[in-house]
């Protein structure tokens, strides 16, 4: 017996010992799993993010460095590393917004140097490493002429930067400085009397080529500009195109390879190229007006790549430049619906093992950029989405199933036969959708994907963009693909000041059979009178196409009603203030509702704002009536922002529940507007005036002045609250400003809000705070219901997207401990950033342009999608995720719970019926 017992010690204690070591592991592995701020598999499973770069402007093909590459520079400041076999971003700069970070010059990729200068005043010259994009040297160039930056040429040779500034009536002067240190090395000037505000100019190195011209006569002239001896020449329209050349006549430097002109006649459509010298060479022979050229070299030989775009194909035709000799084997004609119009930003015909392989970048009209080689497309990059302007999220339509279920309780019919006919053929449908899926027969393809249909949560949508050069997108939530693009021709692109796209949600998803409809309301880019394309978001299919509506439109609106066919008409303004209806079969409906609709305009230029009331309007004829006019901008400044509420948002609580169990109701004004002015006050200081506006009365509910502030201005308006941020100069940090109003412990109106009948002003609650980061965005959260709390999200400079809670921002939050409020924190005059508090983690999204939000149909979410220079998708719960289960739920653990439970009340059941039975015996 003793050795069982001493062998069973010794087991006893190697479990121990074991056991100890298993906890050390159980430990060590708990210390990795508390560094990580979000599990790994979590990642990418509700959100998604795409990186662009934007509108190629500068580009160049890096054959040094082992890995080949593109280098880019775009118009959004941003300068990127492609690969080339794939066009994916290997490496991305984004330099400074706005004028400071423009890219002007790109060069030196060829001989193993990136430099670029960017900027104005003063210009920054940056030297970057080819390999991984770091900088290398930077140094500033103070411009001595501010007001000619435009005007300003830049040229590196032989590690040389060149700062060439054409002088009016002078000549032109050139700085030298030493492209590695920045050091200024000389400053020459070259004599050039025949330059003048009205000379185009453009870069030929060694020569600077002056136009000067009038429509029927162009003289050229040519400067040397390392040649202070050499005098200039100069060179007809008649010597170039022959006798009766129609102008106006354009000049350009052609890029590539070699220093070549290009000189169009726009009234003949035809153009010629020659090489500047002392003895300029011209090349009779004509080039279609239209021509995108390039000069590329091929074996040391100077080839001329003239690019056409004919009956949606692509051409690339290949000549010797000095003789024209065609060179078939390295032209090229592509059809790709990638291609609109391109032009060629780069080019190179490298020899290989199996010949000359030519590969061409080039970027289209609307924004794409595709790597074309030879008669095939290698990739492409759709940039127009780093631009843009509209966003729609478009409930996706049901399932077949679905469908036939909807078609056979359809009450239309209410005879006895039409109901039976209709009910017996959808259950035949049904049970042939059975029997398809049964034996694995496909069904018949239908004009849209199986996959594109609605979830049971609404958490699957589509979302409609609209860019800036006038390209529409929809792209599918989950996984942010593409399903489909469209371009609108003849449509004015977004400008600096106007925004002259809006996008109108006609109908929906829901009303079957009807399809979807979506409405892009913009102007003509020749006339600039109005033009509505309208189609369907969820399959990008035109319905009535391209509408030119013959007049310019000054404001127009969506009705409320709908007509029978569940459409919501399109209310329009002309610039002679008559009403127009789109479709004009709607206008009975409009009619109808002519005394209770409003519409108003704002000048963004003269600061005049008005009303206008449909009140006299006929069923034959509708009449805007004008009733108000309010004048908000002074001489110096003008109207900057004009924000209203969301049109779906609903307001769940009518008030607000105070200490002493009194009741604090809210001013919930449907017909509120913000409006935000701007510019130079009286005391020669930037002010920023905000008017709070009933544009049914015309009332002025409240205004507040800030002094010695500017924008960025970024304004959420929802519910009975206002929350804006703007940029003290005086303390130089960014602040935001939240106003929140209620009627009072008094609701004047407890079923319908009339701007006509209140007469009494809410009270003003206001707060500011200070925010310590720049703000490119802000947007609030909403939800189906309006239960949820609202949170605000706010775009950050360094990429990051922060939830915001309401309660930081509460103007309610007391100064003063005595005046605490239940729920109510009390005031910090800075607002923390935490870092669990950004929804995109370390996904960084670069200048956001606008943040959308969208409902689900869960009340606890809201799906989010922000853009800018890259698209983040994500969804979130402000009052975390009451309505549904977590991910982690154990599904198995209740299942054997409610098993476990089930079986014990059968035992209980059974043992109390026997131990009854017992006693009934005794």
């Amino acid at each position: 017996m003793a050795p069982f017992v001493w062998t069973f010690k010794g087991n006893i204690h190697r479990f121990i010992t074991d056991g100890q070591l298993l906890q050390y592991f159980i430990i060590l592995f708990s210390l990795f799993n508390f560094s990580l701020c979000l599990y790994e598999d979590q990642v990418g499973k509700f959100d998604w993010k795409q990186n662009y770069v934007g509108r190629i402007k500068f580009s160049s093909f890096d054959t040094v460095s082992t890995a080949k590459k593109i280098i880019v520079a775009t118009e959004e400041n941003v300068l990127a590393a492609l690969n080339l076999k794939s066009g994916q971003i290997i490496w991305r700069r984004v330099l400074e917004r706005g004028y400071a970070g423009r890219i002007r010059s790109l060069s030196g990729v060829a001989d193993g140097d990136l430099i670029t200068v960017s900027g104005g005043v003063p210009a920054i010259v940056r030297v970057w490493d080819l390999a991984a994009g770091h900088i290398l040297n930077e140094w500033p160039v103070a411009e001595q002429n501010p007001e000619r930056l435009e005007d300003v040429k830049w040229h590196i040779k032989d590690g040389t930067l060149h700062h060439i500034l054409p002088i009016y009536s002078s000549g032109v002067e050139v700085t030298s400085y030493d492209s590695k240190t920045g050091e200024k090395l000389k400053t020459r000037k070259v004599s050039a009397p025949f330059i003048t505000a009205e000379t185009e100019c453009v870069l030929a190195a060694p020569y600077l080529a002056c136009l000067k011209s009038d429509t029927s006569l162009a003289i050229l002239f040519l400067v040397n500009l390392f040649d202070t001896n050499a005098q200039p020449h100069s060179v007809t329209s008649n010597n170039i195109f022959g006798a009766g050349a129609q102008g106006p006549f354009k000049l350009e430097a052609v890029p590539g390879d070699d220093s070549v002109l290009s000189i169009t006649a726009e009234g003949d459509n035809r153009k010629r190229i020659m090489m500047p010298s002392d003895t300029p060479k011209i090349i009779l022979r004509d080039i279609e007006g239209d021509a995108r050229l390039y000069v590329t070299s091929v074996d040391e030989e100077k080839v001329l790549l003239e690019t056409t775009y004919r009956n949606g194909v692509t051409e690339i035709k290949a000549l010797t430049l000095l003789e024209s000799t065609p060179m078939p084997e390295f032209s090229a004609a592509i059809s790709h619906g990638a291609l609109l119009f391109p032009s060629m930003k780069a080019s190179i015909c490298p020899r290989m093992s199996k010949g000359v392989i030519c590969r061409h970048l080039v970027s289209s009209e609307d924004d794409g950029v595709a790597l074309l080689q030879h008669n095939k497309l290698v990739w492409s990059r759709e940039e127009a989405l780093a631009s843009i302007s509209l966003v729609e999220m478009m409930e996706l339509p049901m399932s077949d199933r679905d469908q036939t279920i909807e078609t056979e309780f359809d009450q239309k019919e209410r005879d006895v036969i039409g109901m039976m006919t209709r009910r017996v053929t959808a259950q035949f449908n049904q049970l042939k959708s059975f029997l398809q899926s049964s034996f694995g027969v496909t069904p018949q393809a239908s004009n849209q994907r199986a996959d594109l249909v609605r979830d049971k949560f609404g958490l699957h949508k589509m979302i409609v963009v609209v860019t800036s050069a006038g390209k529409l997108f929809g792209i599918e939530s989950k996984k942010g693909e593409i399903i489909w693009q469209l371009r609108v021709k003849d449509i004015a692109t977004e400008k600096k000041d106007s925004k002259p796209l809006i996008l109108y949600v006609q109908r929906g998803s829901r009303h079957f059979p009807y399809p979807p409809q979506c409405a892009l309301l913009s102007t003509d880019k020749n006339t600039g009178e109005g033009i509505i394309y309208t189609f369907n978001p969820i399959t990008g299919q035109p319905l009535d196409g391209l509408v030119k509506l013959g007049y310019k439109v000054k404001q127009s609106m969506l009705l409320h009603d709908a007509t029978e066919d569940f459409l919501r008409a399109i209310l329009l303004l002309d610039s002679r203030d008559k009403i127009h209806v789109f479709p004009e079969n709607a206008t009975a409906v409009a009619a109808t509702n002519g005394k209770s609709t409003y519409l108003f305009t704002a000048d963004a230029g003269t600061g005049i704002v008005a009303g206008f009331s449909l009140g006299y309007s006929t069923p034959e004829e509708l009449i805007a009536h004008k009733v108000w006019e309010l004048v908000l901008a002074p001489k110096n400044q003008k109207i900057t922002h004009v924000v209203s509420k969301s049109p779906i948002e609903r307001v769940h609580s009518q008030g607000r529940v105070l200490g002493d169990r009194s009741v604090l109701y809210k001013y919930i004004n449907p017909n509120l507007v913000a409006v935000v002015t701007q510019g130079v006050g009286n005391t020669l200081k930037n002010t920023m005036t905000l008017y709070l506006l009933d544009v049914v009365s015309g009332a002025m509910i409240f205004s507040i002045v800030h002094k010695r502030v500017r924008g960025p201005t970024h304004i959420v308006h929802s519910e009975n609250w206002l929350v804006y941020s703007y940029y003290n100069d005086k303390s130089r940090r960014t602040e935001i400003a939240t106003l929140e109003l209620y009627e009072g412990k008094v609701q004047s109106n407890t079923t319908v809000f009339s701007s006509l009948t209140t007469t009494r002003l809410p009270m003003v609650e206001r707060q500011a705070f200070i925010f310590p980061a720049s703000i490119e965005s802000m947007r609030e959260t909403i939800t189906e219901k309006g239960i949820t709390s609202k949170h605000i999200l706010v775009a950050l400079a360094n990429g990051g997207i922060l939830e915001l809670p309401w309660m930081m921002v509460d103007p309610r939050r007391p100064t003063n401990p005595e005046l605490r409020e239940e729920g109510v924190i009390p005031y910090m005059p800075e607002i923390p950033i935490h870092m669990d508090a950004i929804i995109n983690y370390n996904q960084s999204v670069f200048r956001v342009s606008g943040i959308h939000t969208s409902p689900s149909g869960l009340e606890s979410t809201c799906l989010v999608f922000a853009h800018g220079l890259d698209l983040f998708y994500t969804r979130v719960a402000p009052s975390k995720t009451f309505d549904v289960l977590k991910e982690d739920f154990d599904y198995y653990l209740i299942v054997i719970v409610l098993a476990a439970l089930l079986i014990s009340s059968y035992v209980t059941k059974k043992l109390a019926s026997q131990k009854a039975q017992k006693q009934a015996w005794k």
